[in-house]
């Protein structure tokens, strides 16, 4: 009799124990589990400094810079933050080359001899590879632009233009709003006309407007500073 009271209890001791032991393994689990969500937010919401941003302006001052007597170009931007991990981006430029009438010696050792301008401006949508609208992204445009030529003989030539492109590039978000990036996007015009300016490139640095002179185009931003608010 004692015999089999003594297995009993150590039946009930053992059944305590095993109970306890899957106790604590499930808690450890539960708590392994919610660790790995803890850090799985952590890694989605970390970095994010335009959690509290919808808008952005952008700018690139050098080209103030290399603004001359016949030349000047300006380039900006604006920027709506609407979801997490994406950018409405809508870039602009403009550019200009003025030959001055005075100068009459242009009129017979240069080819050209009056104005140029080009004014640009696409609908871009960045998509940020990263779980954050933060870092490496890629994008695809649609291009509209503008191009007109008038030289010293009154002979005009203008055209519009429209294209579709695409693009990758990378961003650096501050909490305080101020960013900086680069990007390199190409494309092809589908309608307008071509090799309609007559001065052509006039700056080594800045190439948009031998570039939008022709079928495909190509733009490199490197210089861009902005502030999201």
């Amino acid at each position: 009799m004692k015999k089999i009271i003594l297995l009993i209890l150590l039946s009930l001791i053992c059944s305590l124990a095993l109970a306890d032991e899957a106790k604590i393994d499930s808690l450890l689990s539960i708590t392994k589990d919610t660790g790995e969500k803890v850090n799985l937010l952590y890694d989605q919401y970390k970095n994010d400094p335009l959690a509290d941003k919808t808008w952005g302006v952008e700018f690139n001052f050098v080209r103030l810079l290399t603004i001359k007597d016949k030349t000047t170009t300006l380039s900006g931007g604006f920027s709506y933050f609407g979801k997490p991990g994406m950018e409405i981006y809508i870039p602009w430029y403009y550019y200009r080359y003025n030959e001055e009438e005075d100068e009459l010696e242009d009129l017979w050792y240069n080819d050209f001899y009056g104005k140029d301008k080009v004014f640009y401006t696409d609908a871009r949508v960045r998509m940020f590879t990263g779980n954050t609208s933060n870092g490496f992204f890629m994008s695809a445009l649609t291009r509209f632009a503008y191009l007109k030529s008038e030289n010293f003989f009154d002979n005009d030539d203008s055209t519009f233009k429209w294209g579709l492109g695409a693009g990758i590039g990378w961003r650096s978000f501050s909490y305080r709003g101020f960013n900086w990036g680069f990007s390199l996007s190409v494309g092809r015009y589908f309608t307008g006309e071509d090799n309609v300016l007559g001065k052509g490139v006039t700056s080594i640095l800045f190439l948009e407007e031998a570039s939008n002179d022709c079928e495909i185009f190509y733009d490199i931003e490197f210089l861009k500073f902005g502030f999201a608010f």
